[in-house]
């Protein structure tokens, strides 16, 4: 389903699971295509984009091994929703690390149609350890480069990461018949957990209706396991070291403890909250201020909100003094009947 608006959208609805590309041109009389799942790509394999410009360097690559294969990821017109399909691909932050992402490439192709120059976008990244769920952060109206379906997109302001498997998804957001199908050319080596992909309306007949392993939904017959992207950026600094996190249940509510081996340009911490799969809400009214740097220090938040019965699960977000946010720590706890 979109929502109809084209490049002098300011701000576009949020859609789970996507750097969803939007597409615009003048509308033409020519029948509708019909849509296809992708197989043998009909563009050559694309060379990765140049380095970007310092100080940003390149995260995470997947440019390698290109299979001569794609897949659809899709939004299309109205009378076709029940096609509109979506592909992602998962990403690790190393341990330690912190990142922040000012960039994505991204390796596709148009069938059917010419590439259009209009176009908005907006990115969206998932964090979890298995398939791509509660989204961590999106970016509607980045500027981008590219021509014939590929994409170089640029992100501002910059989406910082703390270590973790993140998931990002590429749905291109046009009409079938005035610009043609997208597709995500794909990789022939799997890193990480590889490539997912699901078709909510059925249209495609696959069954396939949720996330699923491309190389397991058995209609696509696929066996190439990743999609073809780049991640651009730089490495956070470390401004603190999180050496215990933990949270308990007490009879006025649940205690969250932290601490810390040393801070850096640390303005204060955040708690988090989250009941079951849903959403992430901050607990604290006021930021929990940061302690003198240079030796460990112990911190506490009663969480008086939580209610009893339930269970939770706590995430501390690192503010610093340049204003960069990021994830420390999670625990869980059930609050008291």
């Amino acid at each position: 389903m979109h929502s109809g608006r084209r490049c002098n959208a300011a701000v576009l609805p949020a859609i789970a699971l996507l750097l969803s590309l939007f597409l615009a041109q003048a509308a033409t009389s020519s029948p509708r295509p019909a849509p296809t799942l992708g197989g043998t790509a009909a563009a050559a394999r694309s060379s990765a984009p140049r380095a970007p410009a310092a100080p940003a360097v390149v995260l995470y690559d997947q440019y390698d091994t290109q299979a001569a294969s794609d897949i659809t990821s899709q939004d299309f017109e109205v009378a076709l929703d029940g096609f509109d399909s979506f592909a992602a691909d998962d990403f690790v932050v190393p341990s330690g690390q912190s990142w922040s992402i000012t960039g994505v490439d991204v390796d596709g192709g148009v069938h059917h149609r010419w590439w259009s120059r209009c176009l908005g976008q907006r990115l969206l990244l998932h964090e979890r350890r298995r398939q791509p769920p509660r989204r961590a952060a999106s970016r509607p109206g980045s500027s981008y480069t590219g021509t014939a379906g590929d994409f170089v997109v640029s992100l501002s302001p910059a989406v910082a990461l703390a270590a973790g498997t993140y998931w990002v998804s590429v749905q291109a957001r046009q009409d079938i018949t005035l610009h043609g199908q997208w597709f995500w050319h794909e990789r022939a080596v799997q890193s990480n957990q590889g490539s997912v992909w699901q078709n909510p309306g059925n249209g495609f007949g696959t069954g396939c209706m949720t996330w699923v392993r491309q190389t397991a939904c058995a209609a696509l017959i696929d066996l190439n396991p990743d999609q073809v992207f780049r991640l651009n950026g730089t490495v956070i600094p470390t401004a603190v070291r999180i050496t215990a996190f933990g949270a308990s249940s007490t009879a006025r509510g649940v205690r969250v403890r932290w601490t810390s081996a040393s801070t850096t340009d640390v303005l204060g911490f955040e708690v988090w909250r989250q009941r079951g799969a849903g959403p992430l809400r901050k607990a604290n009214a006021k930021l929990i201020a940061a302690k003198p740097s240079g030796h460990a220090s112990r911190y506490g938040f009663l969480d008086v909100n939580a209610v009893p019965g339930n269970l939770y699960r706590y995430r501390l977000q690192v503010v610093t003094l340049s204003g960069a946010r990021y994830w420390a720590g999670a625990a869980t706890a059930r609050a008291l009947r």
